[in-house]
């Protein structure tokens, strides 16, 4: 058996050679299709709207800067009441993409003893992977970063006295509302 990665739901590359030296505007807007891609992805109820700007333009000796911003409106269920709850992503997207040769410039930053020393506080540039610098890669992950993971209703509490936890029988736990179910 074999662990297939599944395939992201918007596949859209742009090649280096086809940015002019002003950038270039990038627009994707994902179909009916692709939404529900979207949704099975992110495990979510439903994507009724995607959309993702870029501006790519050249930056330094070889390499791009990509700004823009990834918004989306999605449904997702409650964690409490798993009422279906609609939400919005609207996440900014700023990177910089460096061919891999050029990588080694970053990250070849060793001491005398090997060490590497990595400065955080520089804006290191992320490798250009294929020979192509990949928007629909970048719309997926700031789409998924922008989901709430845990999205709740306004006011929904948990009640753990809905539960049996509040009874005195055993603390809440998984483990106490299996002990429970044993003894009955």
């Amino acid at each position: 058996m074999t662990d297939a990665v599944a395939p992201l739901p918007i596949v859209r590359t742009l090649s280096p050679a086809d940015v002019p030296p002003a950038g270039t505007h990038v627009v994707i807007v994902a179909d009916e299709a692709t939404r529900a891609a979207l949704a099975r992805h992110a495990e979510i109820l439903s994507v009724e709207a995607m959309r993702a700007e870029f501006l790519v333009k050249p930056w330094g000796r070889d390499g791009f800067q990509v700004e823009g911003r990834v918004t989306a409106t999605v449904t997702q269920s409650c964690v409490v009441t798993l009422e279906p709850l609609v939400r919005t992503v609207d996440e900014q997207v700023s990177l910089k993409l460096v061919p891999p040769e050029a990588m080694a410039r970053w990250l070849d930053k060793q001491d005398e003893e090997g060490a590497i020393d990595l400065d955080l506080t520089l804006d290191i540039p992320e490798p250009i992977e294929g020979g192509m610098i990949d928007l629909g890669t970048l719309a997926v992950e700031h789409f998924l970063i922008g989901i709430d993971p845990y999205p709740r209703k306004e006011g929904a509490v948990f009640d753990a006295e809905a539960v049996g936890a509040g009874d005195g029988r055993a603390e809440l736990s998984p483990f106490a509302a299996l002990a429970r179910l044993e003894k009955e």
